[in-house]
């Protein structure tokens, strides 16, 4: 006897969840308004898919999507309520100022205004370009796209189609990039004008595209390990996860022709170690067909990757790229980056429980920031002295940034939600090991890429960081369910 039909409901929240993810890879990062927008609706839609009273035939007649049983699933979901915790505390920030940005024909400035001093504050600004309601829009993105995948998928098929749908499109994006970087495209799809000529795919920002890269590299490796299991338990000598190799070097080579330092050593470190681990898992195949043709395979690609990558790779601009860092380190107590990083770890300090307030970093800093000339200006000459604003929106470290803004209690709450990831990963992945593995290694990759970058701060990279970190708990968790039911 088969196991009972996907319910249309699950079908539902597969398509729109799928597609919301999907579209992490197309939407110019989620750091204009429209795609923003579209990402909010996705991920609410999903949600109201998976709660939403539905007659028998949408839930099916297994009992699995039952109403009662969806809302319950809902409220037994520890991070539904970590995450509204963290909604309503951007809420409160975003309504209790504590600045008030004004303008005048000079430009802007912040004056304090009088807020309830014992909740959390912020700063009284536009929606556009950034506020607490703008940030409360990315986050709430991607919490409700988990709600709505956490209990509105039943199935492994479910789970696997959507993180397929993840892959594939970020390859595609990996694809994209390759091509616009050959033909010399000055425009994103080459149609969009980028604020910032260093553009990679559909990111503005070339890091920020290259650590989504790298995002979608983990979901590869996770997916290749859940299916080598399957095929193993299933005595199949092939599978949807050999073709997972190929897509591997497709991304790191990708990653490699956009010269990012970043990009390139967390991504390495991923790829590195997922070769190395699929390598020794193929060698103690149960079957010895199975152990001969993933090895050859293995060895091809390897060989293959490494010709692509000379072939199309400047490793002279790479070796060029990280010669940078000897210099940047030999110079740190004057580097932009690491003096900015020490002003904001300064700020967060002065409001180090409850922080400034969510989006309020890009309004509070130039106050710091004329306490050091040599970040507060473009340059210096000999003759003129110091010239030049220079303007910052980012920290380029998203790990103090959070603390500067939402504090030890907001950066708490996000810790505990990660928190629970990683406790599924390490305790509830029986027979997925490898795939656990991991997805620990690339969520190592994405914070220590974070502490250097402001990766975090584009909308579409953290709803596909979290939506992959949610769909593949499920599937583990689904598959712990079967094994020992």
């Amino acid at each position: 006897m088969g196991s009972p039909s996907v319910a249309p409901r699950e079908w539902a929240v597969v398509v729109v969840g799928g597609l919301t993810l999907a579209f992490t890879a197309w939407g110019l990062g989620g750091m204009w308004l429209w795609p923003l927008h579209i990402l909010l609706a996705g991920g609410l839609l999903t949600w109201l898919l998976s709660i939403v009273p539905m007659s028998q035939r949408w839930n099916g007649t297994d009992g699995e999507h039952g109403n009662a049983q969806n809302l319950l699933r809902l409220l037994k979901f520890p991070v539904f309520w970590l995450s509204v915790a963290f909604l309503v505390y951007i809420t409160i920030q975003g309504m209790n100022p504590a600045w008030e940005q004004l303008r005048d024909e000079r430009g802007w400035w912040v004056e304090e205004v009088e807020p309830v001093s014992w909740l959390p504050s912020g700063v009284d600004t536009s929606y556009v370009p950034m506020n607490a309601f703008r940030v409360l829009s990315s986050f709430a993105a991607a919490f409700t796209l988990i709600w709505g995948l956490w209990v509105g998928v039943r199935r492994r098929s479910s789970a696997v189609l959507l993180l397929w749908s993840l892959v594939i499109s970020g390859v595609g994006m990996a694809i994209v990039a390759m091509l616009q970087k050959s033909s010399g495209a000055d425009a994103v799809l080459w149609a969009v004008k980028s604020p910032n000529p260093h553009f990679w795919g559909t990111f503005f920002y070339r890091n920020m595209g290259v650590a989504y890269l790298n995002l979608i590299i983990c979901a590869c490796g996770m997916l290749y390990f859940y299916h080598f299991n399957q095929a193993e338990r299933r005595e199949q000598s092939g599978g949807p996860h050999l073709l997972l190799f190929v897509f591997v070097a497709v991304l790191y080579t990708s990653i490699g022709l956009a010269l990012s330092r970043g990009g390139i050593l967390f991504g390495g470190v991923m790829v590195a170690g997922f070769f190395i681990v699929a390598a020794a898992r193929g060698l103690f195949a149960s079957s010895l067909r199975n152990s001969i043709l993933l090895s050859l395979l293995i060895g091809s690609l390897v060989g293959g990757g490494g010709y692509m990558i000379f072939q199309f790779v400047d490793i002279q601009k790479i070796e060029q790229r990280f010669g940078d860092i000897e210099e940047t380190i030999q110079t740190a107590s004057q580097d932009a980056r690491a003096i900015t990083t020490k002003v904001t770890w300064q700020m967060a300090q002065e409001k180090l429980w409850l922080g400034w307030g969510a989006g309020s970093w890009r309004y509070i800093f130039p106050m710091y920031q004329k306490s050091h000339p040599e970040i507060f200006y473009q340059g210096y000459r000999a003759r003129g002295g110091w010239w030049g604003r220079k303007i910052y929106h980012y920290a380029h470290n998203d790990i103090v940034q959070f603390l500067c803004e939402y504090g030890i209690v907001g950066c708490g709450i996000l810790l505990m939600i990660f928190g629970y990831w990683v406790w599924n990963l390490l305790f509830r992945a029986a027979g997925n090991t490898l795939s656990a593995l991991m997805l620990l290694v690339g969520l190592g990759a994405a914070f220590g890429h974070a502490f250097v970058d402001f990766i975090f701060q584009s909308p579409a990279y953290w709803l596909a960081l979290n939506g992959l970190l949610c769909v593949s708990v499920k599937l583990l968790s689904l598959h712990r369910e079967r094994v020992y039911r």
